[in-house]
């Protein structure tokens, strides 16, 4: 066998392989641009390949009908410009109304730009190639040869010139092409995708250069090579170029072709491999073997070719499990990464990291131009940005609306066909998200989430394989998102439970737990919280003039609100204790201060009374608050009413002052209305009236804990199993006998009658 007609079979075959492979990747997705452009661009290589081992055996058998085509193979070089243009991203100019038509808008299209100097070039030629043989001799017309051959030689010269010249013009598309994968290698930041730019443009460098080595240089230079060279070279070229793009589809999965698909490129290429093998290991034994032993070859065949499947066979399957490993189990492919990242979200519990993880990975993996995931929940939505712009909190809001309303039955949602989706929802998510499909997150029938997925990069739709694989994974990262939501709800309450404890361990500080020991009072003071945190609150303040200022307090409202503004409260109370002598001026001042700091719906009751404990006299102003109950010891009670608005309702507030004498052996308890609406299990109030008649029935012998301790009992058993839905403050303060031993002044010693808090 002579080495052109190896080369003429070598060329002939790449050609129908590379044809076959354009077949595939059009039949993948005969609708898609890029597909069809790198199909176009198959063709024309293969067609190339196939045109140069029929001029081999042209030049062995004389001329060939195919010559009069040979020169459609350099449509190869327009298809690799406009695939460069619009590979990974379509460039502004390769749009309709982009480049040329935004000057001249009747301009026909890019494509049709790209495409019509070849068109011409190819019309040229083939007309040259159909002229009869023998035109370019010398013509011999009498008086008109002159002229004639005038012609011819303008005619030849015109085709050398040409030919000369559209090899430069093939050069340079293939150049601008190179020029244009290079830039769009350096501004991808996606790995998949910088990963099928190196291949496929390392493997277009390397055919363009084996091209312009066998055909456009010599025809520049008029340098003239071998058929076996320009063979060989083109045999190269294509096996390289095509090679590439192959390898980027089976490794990279370059035009997102299917699974079927480059199985169907990786295992033909590992049987065209036994194939060669078995013919260039196997031909050549049974050659000797036939010349050795003079056996007719028709008898060593069968034996050979039985031996060819017992040991071929089992070889064939080791290369496809070795091959299948290699390429389809590969750890960067995409089906691998999103697989991957399903078993990684099984086990990650924490949710800032499991949607950040989750949306990175899927729009690096799927090469999209926007990707978004949401979580939802109860108290409204998380959103994560994968790729893309990031939404304000109206957007957000919108999102968590349409979320809400997406019907039960729905999986995969491609806003194209929007089923299950009304229109203005539609608009929406693909007008504000850029989004191209939804994938919602549902596990039990519950939606807790969503991923907005954008369109791709590359122009590419979302195939059948696309949508299996996300399905699985929404699954998966359901199930993984509802884990981290109670996770995250869970610590959330534990931090908050934590920090109320805090914040009750500060109240209570701020709550006197020991009353300074005074010559003619017993104090004593409990606090029961509904919540962590309490609004009511009770302080007794020296004044320093031998008086002390008692106070208390209800907020409105219960947990944190209401304690924050119960400090604020307290905080002025002390701030004014020692510089001002009018309790009413204190609660103008304390009123303004709710008024102007507040929103409109806090305000609080105050009681505030100055006590001389020299002279027992008491001077009182109550904003709202439950009345005080001054026992006198001969039975009789009055209640301190006189005052003004609770505190908050309007800053023009004026509050009156009252008076009244404190005699040995009388108690005033003061209370928040936590105490007088305690409902017990039949709905019942525990009323003014019962506390009235409990404080009046207590023997007078009991000390002011006795006092407080007695009515907490009558209060607990009042409830029964009931717990108290409000906070309940009671504070009891007792006239007594001089005690001459008693400490005179302010000094911090701690009585009997220190306060509590139950």
């Amino acid at each position: 066998m002579s080495t052109l007609t190896v080369l003429a079979t070598l060329n002939l075959v790449l050609g129908g392989l590379v044809f076959l492979l354009g077949l595939l990747i059009l039949r993948e997705n005969p609708r898609q641009r890029l597909n069809r452009v790198v199909s176009l661009m198959l063709f024309f290589g293969g067609f190339g390949s196939l045109i140069s081992g029929l001029g081999l055996n042209a030049g062995r058998g004389g001329d060939t009908a195919a010559q009069h085509f040979a020169f459609l193979w350099e449509f190869f070089f327009p298809s690799l410009f406009l695939f460069a243009c619009i590979f990974p991203r379509e460039r502004a100019f390769t749009r309709p109304g982009g480049g040329l038509q935004k000057l001249v808008p009747f301009a026909p299209r890019f494509e049709v730009l790209v495409y019509l100097p070849h068109v011409v070039h190819f019309g040229l030629l083939f007309i040259l190639s159909s002229l009869p043989k023998g035109w370019e001799n010398p013509i011999k017309l009498g008086v008109l040869a002159p002229l004639a051959n005038l012609l011819r030689v303008l005619i030849q010269l015109f085709f050398q010139v040409h030919r000369a010249f559209f090899s430069l013009v093939n050069l340079g598309f293939g150049v601008a092409a190179i020029l244009l994968l290079i830039a769009s290698y350096r501004a991808s930041r996606m790995p998949r995708l910088r990963n099928q730019l190196r291949v496929i443009g390392v493997g277009l460098d390397a055919c363009l250069l084996l091209y312009a080595t066998g055909e456009l240089i010599p025809t520049l230079v008029a340098l003239r090579i071998g058929d076996a060279t320009r063979a060989g070279l083109t045999a190269a070229a294509l096996l390289v170029g095509s090679g590439a793009i192959a390898y980027s589809i089976v490794r990279y999965k370059f035009l997102d072709a299917k699974l079927l698909a480059r199985r169907g490129i990786l295992y033909g290429a590992a049987s065209a491999a036994m194939v060669g093998l078995y013919l260039l290991i196997v031909m050549q034994l049974q050659r000797i073997l036939v010349g050795f032993s003079g056996i007719d070859r028709r008898v060593i065949e069968p034996v050979f070719l039985v031996f060819a499947l017992v040991v071929f066979q089992p070889l064939m399957g080791r290369v496809e499990e070795l091959l299948d490993r290699m390429f389809q189990r590969d750890p960067g492919d995409y089906r691998n990464v999103l697989r991957s990242l399903g078993r990684e979200l099984m086990s990650t519990l924490e949710l800032d990291a499991l949607l950040e993880r989750s949306i990175r990975t899927i729009a690096e993996a799927m090469l999209l131009k926007r990707a978004y995931v949401a979580a939802l929940p109860r108290d409204g939505v998380l959103l994560r940005v994968g790729v893309g712009r990031a939404p304000d909190l109206e957007e957000q809001e919108g999102l968590r609306h349409v979320l809400k309303r997406l019907p039960a039955g729905d999986e995969i949602v491609r806003l194209d066909a929007g089923d299950g989706l009304s229109e203005e929802d539609r608009d929406f998510l693909s007008g504000r998200f850029g989004a191209a499909l939804l994938v919602p997150l549902r596990t039990r029938g519950e939606t807790v989430g969503a991923l907005l997925l954008g369109e791709k990069v590359t122009g590419i739709q979302f195939t059948s394989e696309d949508v299996s694989l996300l399905s699985a994974l929404a699954g998966q990262m359901a199930v993984s998102l509802q884990n981290a939501l109670l996770v995250r709800d869970r610590v959330e309450v534990v931090r908050i439970e934590e920090e109320l404890r805090l914040a009750r361990q500060i109240q209570s500080s701020f709550l006197l737990s020991q009353f300074p020991a005074m010559s003619r009072f017993q104090v004593h003071a409990l606090n029961i919280p509904s919540k962590e945190v309490a609004g009511d609150f009770y302080d007794l303040v020296p004044a320093g003039d031998g008086s002390f200022v008692l106070a208390i307090a209800d907020v409105a409202g219960k947990g944190v609100p209401a304690a924050l503004l119960s400090s604020m409260l307290q905080a002025s109370l002390r701030t004014q204790a020692a510089s001002i002598n009018s309790v009413g001026e204190m609660l103008r001042n304390m009123n303004s201060l709710v008024y102007r700091g507040t929103a409109v719906h806090q305000f609080a009751t105050f009681f505030l009374a100055r006590i001389d404990q020299h002279r027992l006299g008491m001077t009182f102003s109550n904003a709202g608050h439950n009345y005080p109950i001054v026992a006198r010891v001969g039975g009789e009670q009055v209640l301190l009413e006189r005052g003004g608005l609770l505190l908050g309702i309007t800053e023009a507030a004026q509050y009156e002052e009252g008076t009244v004498s404190l005699h040995t052996g009388d108690r005033v308890v003061l209370y928040t209305d936590g105490i007088t609406e305690a409902t017990n299990g039949g709905q019942e109030l525990f009323g003014e009236e019962r506390l009235l008649d409990l404080v009046r029935a207590l023997p007078r012998e009991l000390s002011a804990r006795e006092v407080a301790e007695r009515i907490l009992e009558e209060l607990r058993r009042f409830l029964g199993q009931e717990e108290p839905r409000d906070d309940m403050t009671l504070l009891v303060l007792q006239v007594v006998e001089q005690d001459p031993a008693a400490l005179q002044g302010w000094d911090a010693v701690p009585m009997e009658s220190a306060a509590t808090q139950a």
